[in-house]
Parts: structure tokens; C-alpha cells; sequence
């Protein structure tokens, strides 16, 4: 569903060599003063407050099933995954196998994701490598592809700031959840439909041609089908590789 860029026209630096010469590779002034830091920024604010939504819902949930407050909110520091998270929380009374095989399946999508954007942002020092992969989720991805295909220069600069956007806001939501506890109650709230619509805006602009759609309707059919006879661990894993498969098989 996402057409990635094959390659610039002659003379024109792909977005991985203009990351590779102008990203900063750190926190610096020079970081939060690059026009991609800022459109980052910019472009992430409505994921901002999405995902501090779902992590008011997180942190309900974990103090529910008999999560400390301490432990639920380090999770949110370490692991930085809504959808593990939540498998946690879901599967914790069944014992950590479960939990571990329901990470394991929903974690494998990223071995793509992170080929991608190594290839996106070009060579970069490992600290730099690190850091962006430590927030390697959905959403920022998703954002990251959008931005290189519409030219923004400083993938590394634009990506840090989709990042500290989306790390902020889940840890902030987790620790509202905490700190409200079962005064909320995230089904009443509503706060399950956020992702599904989250995910319609950030894939509807990067639907263009006839391979796009193609694989849309194989993302919509693997969905279906992975729902009715998998389990849920292995359900978003299932239908992503799908729908990967057909992208790769169908030409442009």
C-alpha cells in the first residue's frame, strides 16, 4: 500500500544521503532548528493526543489485571508498543508463554519495517541506528515512509521528531491512566476506535494507483480471514505479510 521511492533522477540526492549529510546526530540546537525536526513535529500532533488516549487506556488496564503502578508505567519507558502492551495485559492471567509467543508473532512485523527505513535514512553511526530504532512503531514508520516520498530532506531529523512526539504521549497517557485508575473506563470512552481511524489517515493519502488499491483489498481480505481463524497474537502479523506478498508480486 506504500509505493517507497525507487531511486532520484540524476544529480538529486535520494532522502538516505541528504539524512546521511545533514542529520545532527543528536539532541542538539541543531537538531530542533531543521525544517524536518519541525514538520515532524508538526505532522505528529494528532498522533499525539491519539496515543496518549490509548495509553490512558493501557494504563487502566494494567492496574486492572494487578499491574503495580510502577511496573505498568516502566513498561510504557522500555517496551514503547501499544499492541505488545496490550497482548500483555490481555494474556497475563494465562502465564508468560502466552505472553511471549503474542509478542513474539505481533514483533516479527518489524524485521520489514526496520529494512526499510535502514535503507530510507541511508548509513548512519550506530547511536543514531539505535535511537531510531528504539521507536519503531507503526505510526512514526508510516509517517517516515510519507515523508520520503514526498521529498522531506532529513528523514533522521524528521523521524527523532515523530518519535519523542509519540514516546511522550504514550508514557504521558499511560500515567493518567494510572494515576486516574478504574475512574475511566476506556470501552465507554470509546478509546478502541482511535487506532483503526489513526491507521485509515495515515495509509489514505499513500493510496494512488492500481497497485495501491490491489493492495489495499488484500490488506482488507487477509484481515478478515486472519480474524475468523487465527488467534490474536498472530493476526496483525498474518495479514501484513499478506498484504506485503501481494504488494511485492503485483507490478506498478
Amino acid at each position: 500500500m506504500t509505493r517507497l521511492p525507487s531511486g532520484p533522477p540524476a544529480g538529486v540526492l535520494s532522502p538516505g544521503v541528504i539524512s546521511q549529510d545533514r542529520a545532527h546526530h543528536g539532541y542538539g540546537r541543531a537538531m530542533f532548528d531543521d525544517p524536518s525536526f519541525r514538520r515532524g513535529l508538526r505532522d505528529t500532533i494528532l498522533i499525539f493526543f491519539a496515543v496518549a488516549a490509548f495509553g490512558v487506556a493501557y494504563g487502566v488496564l494494567a492496574l486492572d489485571v494487578g499491574l503495580p503502578p510502577w511496573l505498568t508505567l516502566f513498561s510504557s519507558v522500555i517496551i514503547v508498543s501499544g499492541a505488545a502492551q496490550f497482548a500483555m495485559v490481555g494474556l497475563l492471567a494465562a502465564g508468560p508463554v502466552p505472553v511471549l509467543v503474542a509478542a513474539t508473532g505481533l514483533g516479527l512485523r518489524h524485521l520489514p519495517m526496520s529494512a526499510t527505513l535502514a535503507r530510507l535514512v541511508g548509513a548512519q553511526p550506530l547511536a543514531t541506528r539505535l535511537r531510531l530504532a528504539f521507536v519503531l512503531v507503526d505510526e512514526t514508520f508510516g509517517l517516515t515512509v510519507r515523508a520520503a516520498n514526498a521529498g522531506v530532506e532529513n528523514l533522521v531529523a524528521y523521524k527523532t521528531a515523530a518519535d519523542l512526539m509519540l514516546y511522550s504521549g504514550w508514557f504521558l497517557g499511560t500515567g493518567i491512566g494510572v494515576w486516574f485508575g478504574t475512574a475511566i473506563n476506556p470501552e465507554s470512552a470509546g478509546v478502541g476506535v482511535l487506532f483503526g481511524l489513526l491507521f485509515l489517515g495515515l495509509a489514505a493519502p499513500m493510496v494512488n494507483g492500481r497497485r495501491d488499491w490491489i493492495v489495499v483489498g488484500a490488506s482488507v481480505a487477509a484481515t478478515l480471514i486472519a480474524t475468523l481463524i487465527l488467534p490474536p497474537a498472530w493476526q496483525v502479523t498474518v495479514a501484513a505479510t499478506t498484504a506485503s506478498l501481494v504488494g511485492i508480486a503485483v507490478g506498478e
